[in-house]
This record gives C-alpha cells, sequence and structure tokens, in this order.
C-alpha cells in the first residue's frame, strides 16, 4: 500500500484548495494508497534558517520532516501568489531533500483567475531539484470552476481525480527503481547513488 502525504500549502484557511487536494486524497485513497493530509495553515513552522539546529528540535519542524520521510509520495497543492508557489509551500520545501529524494508528487493548483503555469512549474522545479520525480500532468482550478464553494467544473475534477490514481500508482514503483539503484556501484546508481 503506497503511503501518500497530501500536502495543503496555504498560509491561510483556503477552502477551495482544501477541496482539490482532499478530491485528489480520496481518489489516491481508492486507488490503494493510505493518505495523510498536512494543513501548512495549522502548523507554527517559522521561516527556515540554514544552520539554525535549534529549528530542527521543534514539533512543526519534526512533524514536516517525519511526514515526509513516512510518504512514498505526495499530492503538493499551492494557491498561485505573484506568479509562484506560495511562501508556506516554499519554505516548506527548503525543510526537506532527503526525505523528498527519489519519491513521486503530482501537483495541483488554485487561482484567482489564471491558469495556474507559473505556480504548477515552481513547485515542479522545487521538487525535481530535490531528486524527486514528478507527474508530467497536472490540475488548476480558478475561482470560476467553484459554484457556492463547490468545484462545479467536472474537466477539472477528472484531472484531479487522475492524478490522485497515478501518485498512488507510480510512488511506490518509483521508489522501489530509486532504492534498487542505490545499490548500485559508481555511475551505475544514477541520481540515486548521490544519497
Amino acid at each position: 500500500m503506497p503511503k501518500i502525504l497530501a500536502v495543503c500549502g496555504s498560509s491561510r484557511k483556503d477552502l477551495r484548495l482544501e477541496s482539490l487536494v482532499a478530491l485528489a486524497g480520496a481518489a489516491a485513497e481508492s486507488a490503494g494508497a493510505e493518505v495523510r493530509t498536512l494543513h501548512l495553515d495549522r502548523l507554527e513552522l517559522p521561516v527556515m534558517v540554514f544552520g539554525d539546529e535549534a529549528q530542527g528540535s521543534l514539533a512543526s519542524v519534526r512533524e514536516v520532516r517525519e511526514s515526509a520521510a513516512w510518504a512514498d509520495g505526495f499530492i503538493l497543492g499551492t494557491p498561485e501568489y505573484h506568479g509562484s508557489m506560495s511562501g508556506a509551500l516554499k519554505n516548506w520545501f527548503d525543510y526537506l531533500y532527503p526525505e523528498l529524494a527519489g519519491k513521486f508528487a503530482g501537483v495541483l493548483a488554485t487561482t484567482g483567475g489564471g491558469t495556474g503555469d507559473m505556480s504548477i512549474t515552481a513547485v515542479k522545479t522545487c521538487f525535481q531539484w530535490c531528486h524527486g520525480f514528478v507527474l508530467p500532468f497536472h490540475a488548476c482550478a480558478s475561482r470560476a470552476a467553484y459554484v457556492d464553494g463547490e468545484l462545479a467544473d467536472d474537466k477539472i475534477r477528472e484531472r484531479v481525480e487522475r492524478i490522485g490514481h497515478d501518485v498512488a500508482r507510480y510512488a511506490a514503483a518509483i521508489g522501489q527503481a530509486f532504492e534498487t539503484a542505490r545499490g548500485c556501484e559508481g555511475v551505475a546508481a544514477g541520481v540515486a547513488g548521490l544519497h
């Protein structure tokens, strides 16, 4: 059973993003995954200060690192802020690196009216720089996709559900291949040999 961490990457309560992440998480569960959700607005996660060892003992930092280490794959959701991911999600990334390497992620975004391309690209790039693998398919819902607070666009709903299924499907396979590669010698280990 693949273990999937769904990250709701807003610094404030964001019902549209929460519903999108929950929909993908439910799809991953129906595909056989165990899903946990991390709401960044509920953590008192300080801005990461590189080299500050005291931060590592904070409960919020431990929760971020332990939940990421637990996961085989991720559903990463962000609102689009100023053409990028939220500061809350970027801060989450800043606390992590080895916990993401060799793992798999699907990306979701919400916007005020745009297509979400910039925030989605930012999340995918950040995950890849942590040596993770990203689904080449994503979903975004603008404010217009919601009616009375509910996602009303069936095309977007279908994309989100496909992402949940794909994260559940590929996370374990990618992780297993990465672990196998770690056992190889020298350059034959590929990027896994750096971990």
